[in-house]
């Protein structure tokens, strides 16, 4: 089991991936549910602008784009249950 996270923590990561939905960069599995990157060049410049515009309260625009980026980093392309 990882590290356990903050409360800010969690809230920031939950406000990244509403805003990757917001971008369309990422989309739930519509069997199980698990997020995976529905990766394209606009839409990630469109997540990192939406980061930059409007950053969590309390962040900086560049703390926002790494938040946006740190959730990314632990998605994939394949949902883990739909072997």
């Amino acid at each position: 089991m990882g590290p356990r996270l903050s409360r800010k923590a969690v809230q920031i990561e939950n406000w990244a991936t509403d805003t990757l939905l917001r971008a369309n960069l990422i989309a739930a599995c519509p069997d199980h549910g698990y997020m995976r990157l529905r990766f394209n060049h606009a839409a990630l410049d469109y997540a990192h602008a939406l980061a930059e515009h409007s950053p969590f309260p309390g962040i900086s625009a560049g703390r926002a784009r790494e938040a946006i980026d740190e959730v990314l980093d632990g998605l994939s392309d394949d949902c883990p249950d739909c072997d």
